[in-house]
């Protein structure tokens, strides 16, 4: 086994950041700065495809690139208005820039050496998701957020980032289909998806106030990251707390100090094999690990970043739920979501009420078989995302939104 000293990780880290961060100004946030024709799985027809790159900004201001993937439909949008967009954020694919759902293959999936040359496998579960929206004449737009497929960590559920990397994604989509600004726009996610699509909406108002949007649907949200850190310690998908402490910890050197120092031998290789991991190769190496186990203390990675000031105080500000809505969403979560847990969703839906949002809270339904795999989780998608892309077309021909909001 080899092993990574801090030393040689903070090192890793600087060098990473370094090449992240341009020299010159960066273009304005939002601007596509490349395209070019991508294939996808065969049979999907009047649907075209293309890989983009485009500006955007991360937690403290500094430009970085961003790729992603537009689907524009060649049938025509039967509703009011113009052609609308669908930005999908991604769940977890993975951290290694092979991992990037602008890298599969046909845009569904392919097997891959990573940087370590290991076998990862990059699955694009979510692709059919995008085509069942686009056959309806929505143009899709998909975003590899901060990190994966450029250069830098993967700033997993970094949700300050990935608010960025969605709204940015809205504007480039529209600039590059020389669309109206005021364009309708939504936002689509489930699992990490479903965070950075209530982050987005949450700073549209503020980042990206010209965007008219029209709605959220944000399912299984990691909205507090403390609650879904202990949910996911000993499951089946832990190593994507290693993605989220090397994202965290290359934004801040007292993240760093405070958190990466505390790992065990175990605890550094458990970081170093995150940097280059697709969620499968994840699940089969580290699957069901438990943190304390990585730790010089014997602490868990959540008892250890309450402990640490600046650690709990970056996390506490990445938490959902603190910023008015300019829109109205759905948020779904299964009450038996073995990774996610639902009350932190709920938690997050009665906040953004409480702001004044016009907001839906639905429990989806509730599957209960092997604790801690992730099934119950997983489960979700099929029964929750189709419902939701459903959501946001009837915001685009101007429905009403429900709401369960209570009146205080």
């Amino acid at each position: 086994m080899n092993l990574i000293s801090p030393r040689a990780l903070v090192a890793a880290l600087t060098l990473a950041a370094s090449a992240l961060l341009p020299v010159t100004a960066s273009a304005t946030p939002g601007t596509p700065t490349s395209a070019h024709p991508i294939d996808h799985l065969a049979g999907v027809s009047g649907v075209s495809a293309e890989k983009i790159s485009y500006e955007s900004t991360l937690m403290d201001g500094s430009p970085a690139t961003v790729t992603g993937v537009i689907y524009e439909p060649s049938a025509a949008w039967s509703g009011p208005g113009e052609r609308p967009t669908i930005v999908f954020a991604p769940g977890t694919r993975g951290a290694g820039d092979q991992c990037a759902p602008s890298n599969a293959a046909q845009s569904v999936g392919n097997v891959a050496l990573g940087p370590a040359n290991q076998v990862t496998l990059n699955m694009n579960y979510e692709y059919a998701l995008y085509q069942y929206a686009a056959q309806q004449g929505v143009r899709v737009v998909t975003t590899d957020l901060v990190g994966l497929g450029t250069p830098g960590h993967h700033t997993y559920v970094n949700h300050i980032e990935e608010a960025h990397a969605v709204l940015d994604a809205a504007r480039a989509a529209l600039r590059h289909a020389n669309a109206p600004a005021d364009a309708p726009v939504g936002f689509a996610g489930y699992s990490q998806g479903g965070g950075a699509a209530a982050a987005a909406a949450e700073y549209a108002a503020t980042y990206a106030p010209e965007l008219n949007v029209k709605g959220t649907y944000a399912g299984a949200p990691p909205a507090d990251l403390f609650e879904v850190m202990n949910a996911v310690d000993g499951s089946s998908i832990v190593h994507v707390l290693g993605y989220a402490i090397n994202g965290y910890a290359e934004r801040s050197p007292d993240f760093y100090n405070e958190i990466v120092t505390e790992m065990n031998p175990r605890g550094m290789h458990f970081l170093a094999s995150a940097a280059h991991a697709c969620i499968g190769d994840s699940i089969a190496t580290w699957g069901f690990t438990h943190t304390s186990q990585l730790t010089k203390t014997g602490e868990s990675f959540g008892e250890l970043v309450r402990r640490k000031p600046a650690a709990a105080r970056m996390l506490a500000e990445q938490r959902l739920g603190q910023r008015a809505l300019n829109a109205p969403m759905l948020v779904m979560n299964s009450p038996t979501d073995d990774l996610i847990p639902y009350e932190q969703a709920r938690a997050m839906a009665g906040s953004y009420c409480s702001l004044g949002g016009t907001v839906q809270f639905d429990a989806a339904d509730p599957v209960d078989v092997l604790p801690h795999s992730g099934a119950n989780h997983a489960v979700g998608i099929i029964s929750s995302v189709p419902r939701g892309v459903d959501y946001l077309i009837d915001r685009f021909r101007d429905v009403p939104a429900p709401t369960n909001c209570q009146a205080s």
